[in-house]
């Protein structure tokens, strides 16, 4: 199967709200795939029932062949999640939170470590490593939710907005780590609302404004 994502009328309704309306689109395997709209555009929400948060009221999704609905638990073995808003365990250091997002990936303890240390220093983390989380700066807690999303090595790496409001360092070493991702062959979906951070690093990009793919 040459599709890592696959969505057929997605469909969420939050009381009269029509939040995502009936949206179908497909990623392939290794693809950067960018999903551009502005603000209340139906981003977050289709990327939260990609990743099994909440559940469409209709339509169906699969990733990695794995339909959300019904195997998600298998489909979450492969994902990493970088949500939006998301946060860390503050009041433990960096390396407790990886340590402890890898005993919740089930990922064993010897290859958590050595993935861990690897992770800290491609995300200039390394000194931080005995940091309790509350003391991070904005960016470098972000640059750590991606460490604990890419412990267990995920084959499609899903990120809601992951620059947004961070420091100019933070924001280039994560996009650099990015594309040494997918240039290592892991699949991409990136919410954004900014069109020049979509054209860097996308391979595809598909709008979606109102609810709606535009384009």
């Amino acid at each position: 199967m040459d599709e890592a994502i696959v969505a057929e009328n997605l469909t969420k309704r939050f009381g009269e709200l029509v939040a995502v309306n009936h949206v179908s689109f497909k990623v392939k395997k290794g693809e950067f795939f960018g999903f551009l709209g502005p603000n209340g555009a139906g981003k977050t929400t289709t990327i939260r029932m990609l990743t099994g948060i909440i559940k469409p009221d209709e339509g169906t999704a699969s990733v990695m062949g794995y339909d959300v609905r019904r195997e998600i638990v298998k489909a979450r073995q492969v994902m990493g999640i970088v949500p939006e808003m998301a946060n860390v365990y503050v009041d433990l250091s960096v390396w407790q939170n990886l340590m402890f997002m890898g005993e919740l990936y089930g990922v064993p303890k010897d290859y958590r470590c050595k993935n861990a240390e690897k992770l800290l220093h491609e995300l200039n983390l390394y000194d931080k490593r005995d940091v309790k989380a509350k003391r991070l700066s904005k960016g470098m807690r972000q640059r750590l939710l991606l460490c604990m999303a890419l412990l267990n090595d995920p084959e499609i790496l899903f990120l809601d907005e992951p620059t947004v409001g961070l420091d100019i360092q933070s924001a280039h070493i994560i996009r650099g780590m990015l594309r040494d991702l997918n240039e290592n062959g892991v699949t991409i979906f990136l919410t954004t609302h900014n069109m020049e951070e979509a054209n860097q690093l996308c391979d595809r990009i598909a709008i979606i404004n109102h609810g709606r793919i535009a384009a």
